[in-house]
């Protein structure tokens, strides 16, 4: 017994045993505490970046579903789905199997967003990680069927917290406002390229198809009448006689 080396793997064990407890720290709690997560999270600069982003949110009180009952395959937590969604627009990733993708290359994400880890005794973290996730197909679905709830909770809090830092700041809500623009296309077959109509872009002529719609262009710039080589520039005048300007305009809806 003295020559047994199974003391030796005790500390082994106990992280294994924390590696597949039954409920993994929350992403909240996981911030608040990030001496608890195992090395290979800590490890992995991605993972903490996306936690110092996210960690803020109230996980702990996410609108969860019930995660015992038989959904008839792997139940996928919804507040884990959710973070890989917000991990997606923060990563830039275009589609479901990228997203997919990137998790398998950074494990520490899957056990960091709360997947269902399947164990691998040939796996360096103790799980597989392709195993451990949906399918492409189950993710898209997912994105489909999810309820509202998560998401409206998670865009309420993050709207809290900004208030709660606008106030350290000394700004009061209602001082500081961003907004973004974007036009809104007419349907009028004058905004269809493939359309033959004469007089497309007169805005004496207006579409029959929209009477309140307005002609806007949305950029501008010079394109030359010739491929001869560039005129000097001129001491006078600003710009050569060969070019002109060249516009992208639409029908728009008029939202005044």
């Amino acid at each position: 017994m003295v020559h047994n080396p199974i003391l030796a793997r005790f500390p082994a064990l106990l992280s294994l045993g924390r590696l597949f407890a039954p409920t993994r720290p929350d992403l909240h709690t996981a911030y608040l505490h990030p001496e608890r997560l195992p090395a290979f999270v800590r490890n992995c600069p991605s993972a903490m970046r996306f936690l110092d982003l996210v960690g803020p949110l109230p996980w702990n009180q996410f609108p969860e579903r019930n995660l015992l009952r038989n959904w008839g395959q792997t139940t996928i937590p919804h507040a884990a789905f959710s973070a890989t969604c917000l991990l997606k627009l923060n990563e830039n990733l275009v589609s479901m199997d990228d997203v997919r993708c990137y998790l398998i290359e950074h494990p520490a994400f899957i056990w960091l967003l709360g997947f269902p880890l399947v164990r691998s005794a040939q796996s360096p973290w103790g799980f597989d990680p392709s195993a451990s996730l949906p399918t492409q197909r189950h993710f898209t679905r997912l994105l489909r069927v999810m309820p509202n709830l998560g998401p409206e909770f998670l865009l309420e809090q993050s709207a809290r917290l900004l208030l709660v830092h606008f106030t350290s700041l000394g700004i009061r809500a209602g001082e500081c406002i961003s907004l973004d623009t974007k036009h809104i296309l007419a349907w009028v077959k004058e905004n269809n390229p493939k359309a033959y109509v004469a007089n497309r872009f007169d805005k004496t002529c207006q579409p029959p198809g929209d009477p309140d719609c307005k002609l806007g262009c949305k950029r501008r710039h010079n394109q030359r009448t010739s491929k001869q080589e560039w005129h000097p520039t001129p001491t006078s005048e600003p710009l050569p006689a060969d070019l002109i300007q060249v516009g992208e305009f639409y029908w728009a809806v008029n939202d005044n």
